[in-house]
This record gives structure tokens, C-alpha cells and sequence, in this order.
């Protein structure tokens, strides 16, 4: 044992010599044995959970210098020898533990001590090294419970939500920062209170008020509950809480302790009371409004269907929200033509749809005439979908068309009724005296036909007598209110044959004819006479414009869209005068000079086209030239009975 003291006393120092007048310190202790129990002791006392009973191992001693307790006493800088006897000179020294249970080694422990030294036997030192043992059990215990509820304490403060942990006796045993700030008190005005003393200032609990208690509730189910609780504050203004109230339980499902964690979210409840009012309102002005609302995102799904829409398509709101997409009612080729407008510049601001003409169609698959206006919605500068607001437009074109008809009736009627009355006189006055007037300038044509002189005066009596019974036929003709023999014809073939009749006289002679006639037309269908009539006035009118030198542009083709015929007959004549443009359609109205037009041309033209369902208009471009425009529909429906107008005249 000898041999094993130097070496280790080369390598730890013994401690400095200490004042006999030490003040009152920690129990210094000294070990005789350095196993396994005394390595457990040495990692006690040098852990810090044991600090509170003042103990200091100042040497360790051992015969084997690989003793565990002995290795790591060097390695901690304590005191170490394979010499036990060296133990006793340590100054300071309170006691001596002898952990080898050799009585000799003991014996010569108590002949060598201080008489300020105490030693307890290995029985003795294993009883005291239990009880220390034991207490750093307890002391670690608690630190790692108390580390526990601090680092618990820190994520409670940290929650923006108020935490408040009541016993079942209802009084608050944790309370977090959060609450405190808010209700601005302590912790110690608050652990030990009651919860409704500190929650609401009350006296007695909840339930004795008539207040819901959710902590009682949550102690009866044993279940979480969430809600949102209206209180007034102080000065008596509504606010609002979210409560949730979570039972903390033990190892046997029993409650121990409840969890309230609560929030005021006043600011929130008053913002979404105010979005529902905004959207009921927004509701209500949507489905109050007569014209048709529709919302889609982009992929065209129905968002909003408002009753306006309902009653022009014959859908309810559900059918279509169902089903879910614009193409139950609106084509999707027009659809996206009008997207593709929106999103351009050129036909309006960008974004916006201006008021166009549509159709669409309702449920029973009628179209039905509109006005849709419409706008790209976007949000944060993203396109997220369009609305459209539908205008029917089925009585406004009814009243449009019926004040057309009554116009047209009463410009007809006022022109009639001036007709009529010439035409009573003429029948009266000129007709029967004409006939008279040609029947003996036959007589003396028949007389004098070897007077050349004289034939060619009487034969001018003739034709001026036979032009007066012309005009009171075209009179006739105007006046007439119907649509003579219908049949299917080849517009086409119609306007070929009217240039056949023309392109050989003599006005035509120096005019280039250019027809631009669409090859795949429908037949048409009205009177073909009639119609024939239009085009050869039109044809020999633009001849005359041009004074027989010119080109005659000939264009025909058919609308599929608007179901027309779309007829253009241009000249390269002079053009019509700008102040004579208001009455190229009035009776008698001619820029002929006299003698060579009667101005029943076009307002026959007119008459006849109106009473086909078509129209006819005209353009004088600024470069010289006419333009007359005929539209003309697919199919004539509207038939009016032919009624006598002239009084007293048969027609013929």
C-alpha cells in the first residue's frame, strides 16, 4: 500500500493547511474505500441538486489506484491516496467514513484522528450515505419539477390567449402574463382567488347570478368546450370572448385541475357582423335589381344567379348552381368573343364590356333578345372572374317595332290620304277624258295618215296622253298593301335576269357591271314581280346618275346570324346632294328633269320591300357615288289582304 502512496501524491497535492478558526462551513468529509458506492456518493455531491446540505468530500483513499470512486475524485481535482492513514492530517476535516469494513483499518483510523474528527464504521457511513443518497433523489426531484413548471410558466406567458388554471374548489392556481396584463393585476392578487371573483368581479359564482358557468359544465361532461361569450365591460359596452375550458385529469381519468383559455375577439365579432350586414345588403340590392345578375369565375361555373335572371331564362337559382356553368343559357363561342373584347383596348375601356346585342336562351331553348353589359373582376390585379347584367330586351323591341309600325302606318296613311284624295279627282277628272282624248287621236291619226306633219303631232298627243294613264297606274301601284303572288326563287338568278333586260339598251352601253353574287344563297321567298320591279327601277336609276358612263357594282349575300339578305347597288354617279337626302323616298319626289321621271320609283321600291319585312337605305360616300342597301328576311310571314284604296277605281 506503501508503494501506491507516492504515485498519487506526486499527482494531487495535499490540501492547504486551514485555520483552526474556520467560520461554521459545509461538513468535510473524507472517504476510506473509493468503490462503487463511493463513486454513486462522489456524482451526487458534485451535482448541484444536493447543494442545500453543505457537504464537501475533500479525500478519497483506496489501496487500488483503479478504483472507480478513486479515478473520478482525481479526475474532480478531490484529494486522493492509496494511504489511508494520510486522511487524518487534512485540515478542516469533519469526518471520516470508513467504506472498506476492515476493523483495522478502522482501529487505526480512531488511534490516528484528531480529536475534532469523527468516524463512522462502514454500517454507520452506509446508513448516513443512504439518507444523503435519498436526499439528492428528492432535491433532483423537485429541481426537474420546478424546471418543468418554469419552462411550462415561459409557454404559457408567451400565448396571446389568457390561461387561467383553477382548482376544483374553483380558486386559481396558475394564472399566465397575458391575463395579468389585460385585467392589469398581480399574481398575488390573483393565486388562491376565486375565478369568478377575478374573471367578472363577482361575489358569488356564475351560476348563483344566472350565468352560464362553463368550468361546472366541463367538471359534470369531462368534455372540452369551445364557445364565444358576450359580456359588458365596465362602462356597460358589449364585448366579446372566446372561452375554451379543457378538464386536466390524472392517471385514473379523474379531474384534477381545469384549463381556461380565453381571448377577446370584440373587434372580430363586430367586423364579421358588419361583412354579414354589407353581404345581406349586397344580397338583397343584387336580386332586387329587374335586369338579369350573373357572376362566374374563370372557368365560366356560376357563382351568382339572381331572380331578374331567374325570370328571363326560366332557371331557379338552384338549377343552375347545380349545374353549374354559363353554357346552360349563354353560347360559349359568344362568350368567349366577349371575354376577348373585355380583355382588349380596342373596343372600349379595358376590362369592360360595353351594352351589346345577344341572345340567349332559356330553359325551354328559346332566344331570347338581350343587352348584356359586363366586367372583368380581379383581385390584387389576378383575374378571378366576370359579371354580367342581361337587359331583356323582348318588350323594348316589341314597343320599338310597333312605334316603327305605327310611324311607318302613319307616314303610309298621310301619303295614302294625300294619294287617295289626287287620285279621286284623277279617277274623275283625268282618267275618263284620257281615254277619250286616245280614242280620237287614233281617229285622227287614221284620218290624217298621209299628212306626215300632222301624224307626228297627233302621235305626240298619244304618248303624253298614255304617260298621264301611267302615272295614274303607278299611283295604283303605290297605293297598294300586300304582297302579290309568293313563291321560292334564286335571288341570284332574279338580279341576272334584271342586267339581262338592261345591260343591251342603249344607257348601258358605256357602264362596266361588276356582280358580286354569294353562290351558296338560300332561295328567297315573296313576289317575284315585284321584287323584279325594285331592281330594274335601281338598276336604271343608277344608270341615270351616272348619265350612261360609269360602274355598276352588284352585291348579294346571305347573314346566317341575322337570317337576311344582305342586296348593295352601287354607282359611281355624282351622289345625291346632302339636302336632298330627306326626301328621295317621298312621293313625287325626282331630280329627273320633267318629262323624264314621275318620283314613284323609289317610293314603290320602298312600299315593296317594307311590306316584305325588309328595309332599304342608302350611303354617299365623301369620294362621289351611291349605295343602296336592301335587307330582306329568309322567310315572308306577314300577309296583308289586299283592300281597294281609290274610291271609284278598279285598278285597270
Amino acid at each position: 500500500m506503501e508503494a501506491k502512496k507516492d504515485k498519487f501524491k506526486a499527482t494531487i497535492p495535499l490540501p492547504p493547511k486551514l485555520s483552526s478558526s474556520r467560520e461554521l462551513g459545509p461538513l468535510r468529509i473524507a472517504i476510506v474505500g473509493g468503490g462503487d458506492y463511493c463513486h454513486r456518493l462522489l456524482k451526487k455531491v458534485c451535482s448541484r441538486h444536493i447543494a442545500a446540505l453543505r457537504i464537501e468530500i475533500v479525500g478519497i483513499a483506496d489501496e487500488d489506484k483503479d478504483a472507480p470512486g478513486l479515478s473520478y475524485a482525481h479526475e474532480k481535482g478531490i484529494f486522493t491516496t492509496t494511504n489511508y492513514r494520510e486522511l487524518s492530517a487534512i485540515e478542516g476535516l469533519d469526518l471520516i467514513l470508513e467504506l472498506s469494513g476492515s476493523q483495522q483499518i478502522l482501529e487505526e483510523l480512531w488511534k490516528s484522528k484528531p480529536p475534532t474528527v469523527s468516524i463512522l464504521d462502514q454500517k454507520a457511513s452506509e446508513v448516513l450515505l443512504n439518507l444523503i443518497l435519498l436526499a439528492s433523489t428528492t432535491a433532483q426531484s423537485e429541481a426537474i419539477s420546478e424546471a418543468k413548471r418554469h419552462n411550462t410558466q415561459k409557454i404559457l406567458d408567451s400565448l396571446p390567449y389568457r390561461i387561467m388554471v383553477v382548482n376544483k374548489d374553483m380558486s386559481i392556481s396558475t394564472i399566465n402574463q397575458t391575463f395579468l396584463r389585460e385585467k392589469d393585476l398581480t399574481s398575488e392578487q390573483v393565486i388562491g382567488k376565486c375565478c369568478h371573483e377575478i374573471r367578472y368581479g363577482l361575489d358569488k359564482p356564475c351560476s348563483e347570478y344566472g350565468r352560464p358557468c362553463y368550468l361546472e359544465e366541463v367538471k359534470q361532461k369531462k368534455e372540452i368546450i369551445s364557445t364565444i361569450h358576450e359580456i359588458k365591460d365596465e362602462n356597460g359596452q358589449e364585448r366579446y370572448e372566446v372561452i375554451t375550458v379543457s378538464p386536466i385529469l390524472d392517471d385514473s381519468g379523474e379531474i384534477t385541475q381545469l384549463l381556461e383559455a380565453s381571448r377577446d375577439v370584440t373587434d372580430r365579432i363586430k367586423l364579421e357582423r358588419e361583412v354579414e350586414r354589407s353581404n345581406t345588403f349586397f344580397q338583397n340590392l343584387i336580386q332586387s335589381v329587374v335586369d338579369g345578375i350573373v357572376v362566374v369565375d374563370t372557368k365560366g361555373n356560376v357563382l351568382i344567379f339572381n331572380e331578374g335572371m331567374e325570370r328571363l331564362t326560366g332557371y331557379s337559382a338552384s338549377e343552375i348552381m347545380e349545374k353549374g356553368h354559363i353554357s346552360s343559357f349563354y353560347d360559349i363561342e359568344v362568350a368567349k368573343e366577349n371575354m376577348r373584347k373585355m380583355r382588349s383596348d380596342q373596343y372600349g375601356p379595358p376590362g369592360k364590356l360595353q351594352p351589346t346585342s345577344m341572345t340567349i336562351r332559356n330553359k325551354s331553348g328559346e332566344e331570347i333578345p338581350v343587352t348584356l353589359s359586363a366586367s372583368i373582376i380581379t383581385i390584387d390585379g389576378k383575374e378571378v372572374g366576370s359579371v354580367g347584367v342581361f337587359t331583356d330586351m323582348r318588350e323594348i323591341l316589341k314597343m320599338r317595332k310597333e312605334l316603327e309600325d305605327a310611324h311607318l302606318q302613319l307616314v303610309q296613311s298621310e301619303k295614302i290620304a294625300s294619294v287617295g284624295r289626287m287620285a279621286a279627282g284623277v279617277a274623275h277628272e283625268i282618267n275618263n277624258p284620257l281615254s277619250g282624248i286616245l280614242i280620237y287621236a287614233e281617229l285622227l291619226k287614221e284620218q290624217l295618215k298621209d299628212i306626215p306633219q300632222a301624224l307626228n303631232d297627233i302621235q305626240e298627243i298619244i304618248t303624253q296622253t298614255l304617260r298621264c294613264k301611267k302615272i295614274v297606274s303607278e299611283l295604283l301601284e303605290f297605293s297598294r298593301q300586300s304582297v302579290g303572288k309568293l313563291s321560292s326563287f334564286s335571288l341570284g338568278n332574279l338580279i341576272d335576269k334584271c342586267l339581262g333586260l338592261l345591260v343591251n339598251q342603249a344607257m348601258f352601253q358605256d357602264i362596266e357591271v361588276v356582280k358580286d353574287i354569294q353562290p351558296d344563297m338560300p332561295d328567297a321567298i315573296g313576289d317575284m314581280g315585284q321584287l323584279q320591279q325594285v331592281f330594274t327601277n335601281l338598276f336604271i336609276n343608277a344608270a341615270d346618275a351616272m348619265e350612261g358612263k360609269g360602274r355598276l357594282r352588284v352585291q348579294a349575300r346571305y347573314d346566317k346570324e341575322r337570317c337576311k339578305f344582305i342586296i348593295n347597288v352601287s354607282d359611281t354617279g355624282p351622289g345625291i346632294p346632302e339636302e336632298l337626302r330627306g326626301k328621295i323616298f317621298d312621293i313625287f319626289f325626282t331630280t329627273k328633269p320633267v318629262g323624264k321621271g314621275t318620283g314613284l320609283g323609289l317610293s314603290i321600291s320602298q312600299n315593296i320591300i317594307n311590306l316584305h319585312g325588309g328595309s332599304i337605305s342608302f350611303s354617299c360616300p365623301p369620294e362621289g357615288g351611291t349605295t343602296f342597301t336592301i335587307e330582306l328576311p329568309l322567310e315572308y310571314q306577314d300577309r296583308v289582304y289586299e283592300q281597294p284604296v281609290f274610291i271609284g277605281m278598279d285598278g285597270s
